[in-house]
């Protein structure tokens, strides 16, 4: 526990060593209140919370508030500050949050690393998937055009210019994109300013309600970046695109799409948050470089939900930014002892551990306390190395064919640029299914292996305009965010052709020698590149090469681990999951020996 005590707080003097160095070498904002000589000398501004107030409002937006004139006080002022490109004159500025900026530049949020380097890997400019450099480094190649078009507006450093509130269609804006939080007196002040003239402005500007910048980091933050690509924002509420059963759309989106009512996750429906699980060392990032999102998402069902006693700190082993977090939220009762995660040291604010090792998770926003239950026997024996949510994830996001085509003659609106310019990539979704993901394996961190879900990161024709094509057929690992209680059944892993990657369709089992055989027929036709049906990611009992999925440490299942699949298959044809004879396989971890009547029925 000291050990990784040490780890963390090692990591939070680093960070604020380099910070500190950093501010040393430029002029400090001014960080005492103004007298009314400065800036409240001509605005009056309420609504801001009192830890903001106590700086005033040099400390944020610069300018020279004890000038002599409006035109020279205004010199220098940052309008929007918290942007990416100056979060280290302002909001890193001084004693307020100096190490956050260099923790950010490491962030897999702000540099987009994963999503830059996959792109330019399928489309054939790097050798690998992982590695490329971030958004700052994304060009005018044929990728990072595709770039430009379709994808990095959702990074921390794209620019906010324009005031108002995070909402759906919200992207980047540094700071603000997490902490930026429009109460309604600030709304009503904001529809006033921006309804007036500009002589009407200049007295709306004098008596102004601030929006406030909270630690409460609420859900409508996180939407409008992550309710596309994995849709996670949507899939927690039980919000999905496609339209399996022709009902009628439960939303419209403001960008136009439409969703649909699915099974909602279970911690939504218990009105836990985002950043319940998703604590501030993840968020933020602790400095280090993260390649791909688990990089740095690194909190697992299994820090909660623990057959074991987790490794637990009181109120002193805690960082001083959880300290802060904790009395904010009043999660910091005397005695209180903290879990930290398994795969870094990072408290979990909201589970207290208690005597006899009884856990129970305090949510930051509700104060209401869930009691946390232990995996299953089932969970820690047979399916140990099977991930939590491959199991428990009720539905992911599928779409099983996309065509992506660059016409030069178009004009495109480049992200990275913030102006139009010519030629546009242009995408044509294929059908889109709300179902379980397909298995495949992960190699971890310490050498073992996971079984985890995938879903068709890319069935992909790329077009490039010129008369050249690309087809890729790539799979992605996915936490859909659709956790049930309920687990999946036998049959939908064992006995279902998409769990196994072969894509939708049926599988009959017919006898072969002393063992049954499945054959496979696909739902959808067969892709002239490579002879698979349209939605699969691997052939039948056939393996695939280096380039079948989005990352390096992840694969599809092996010809051997399918056929292991399948033979357990075969017997819930007739032995249902929750039967004697399958409950022994389970504990023995080996499958039965065929009775005379199985043996019988083979022969039929």
């Amino acid at each position: 526990m000291q050990q990784r005590r040490l780890v963390l707080l090692g990591s939070l003097f680093v960070a604020l060593g380099l910070a500190w160095w950093l501010v040393g070498r430029r002029p400090v904002p001014v960080l005492e209140k103004p007298s009314a000589r400065g800036c409240e000398g001509c605005h009056q501004v309420t609504g801001l919370e009192a830890s903001h107030v106590a700086i005033g409002c040099a400390a944020c937006h610069l300018g020279q508030p004890d000038a002599g004139s409006s035109r020279e006080a205004h010199a220098g002022l940052v309008r929007i500050p918290g942007n990416a490109a100056d979060m280290q004159q302002t909001c890193g500025a001084g004693t307020c949050h100096p190490a956050v900026p260099l923790r950010l530049a490491n962030n897999v949020m702000e540099t987009m690393a994963g999503v830059v380097s996959v792109d330019r890997w399928v489309f054939g400019e790097q050798p690998s998937p992982t590695g490329g450099g971030g958004v700052a480094t994304v060009g005018h190649s044929a990728a990072d055009t595709h770039l430009r078009n379709l994808c990095v507006s959702c990074h921390l450093g794209a620019v906010k210019d324009a005031y108002g509130p995070v909402g759906g269609r919200s992207r980047g804006g540094g700071c603000l994109a997490c902490h930026l939080k429009y109460p309604e007196p600030a709304r009503a002040a904001l529809t006033a300013y921006e309804a007036a003239d500009d002589a009407g402005r200049g007295a709306a500007l004098s008596r102004f309600v601030h929006p406030q910048l909270r630690a409460r980091v609420d859900d409508e933050h996180c939407f409008g970046c992550h309710s596309r690509s994995g849709r996670v924002a949507l899939n927690i509420q039980g919000l999905t695109e496609a339209n399996a059963d022709g009902g009628a759309p439960v939303r419209t989106l403001e960008d136009g799409r439409r969703l649909y009512a699915a099974p909602a996750d279970v911690h939504h429906e218990r009105g836990l948050s985002c950043t319940d699980c998703h604590g501030s060392w993840e968020v933020m990032g602790d400095g280090r470089l993260a390649n791909h999102r688990e990089d740095q998402a690194v909190v697992q069902c299994s820090d909660c939900h623990r057959a074991d006693a987790p490794v637990t700190v009181d109120y002193e082993g805690l960082d001083q930014e959880s300290k802060k977090l904790v009395g904010y939220f009043g999660l910091d009762a005397p005695g209180r002892r903290y879990a930290l995660m398994e795969r870094r040291p990072y408290p979990l604010l909201g589970v207290e551990v208690r005597d006899g090792g009884v856990r129970a998770f305090q949510s930051r926003f509700t104060g209401r306390e869930h009691p946390l239950a232990p995996p299953a026997p089932a969970c820690t024996g047979t399916h140990a190395r099977v991930g939590c949510p491959a199991c428990h994830d009720a539905w992911a996001p599928q779409c099983v064919g996309c065509h992506t085509r660059f016409d030069p003659a178009d004009v495109m609106f480049d992200w990275k640029a913030r102006a139009e310019a010519p030629g546009a990539w242009l995408e044509e979704p294929g059908p889109m299914f709300s179902e379980p993901g397909a298995l495949g394996v992960r190699t971890l961190e310490d050498g073992g292996s996971r079984f985890e879900a995938f879903i068709p990161g890319m069935v992909l024709t790329i077009d490039f305009g010129d008369g050249g094509t690309r087809f890729r057929r790539l799979y992605a690992p996915i936490a859909a965010h659709t956790v049930r209680r309920e687990a999946r059944s036998c049959e939908s892993c064992h006995a279902d052709p998409l769990a196994l990657g072969w894509g939708r369709g049926t599988i009959a089992f017919q006898r072969s020698g002393n063992r049954w055989t499945p054959r496979f027929t696909p739902r959808f036709p067969r892709r002239a590149e490579d002879g698979l049906p349209q939605d699969a990611w691997i052939g039948v009992f056939a393996a695939r090469g280096a380039k079948a999925t989005t990352r390096t440490t992840t694969r599809p299942l092996s010809p051997d681990e399918q056929r292991r699949v399948v033979d357990v298959g075969a017997c819930l044809r007739c032995h249902p999951g929750d039967s004697a004879v399958m409950q022994r396989a389970l504990a023995d971890r080996r499958l039965p020996t065929p009775s005379a009547g199985c043996r019988q029925a083979w022969n039929r």
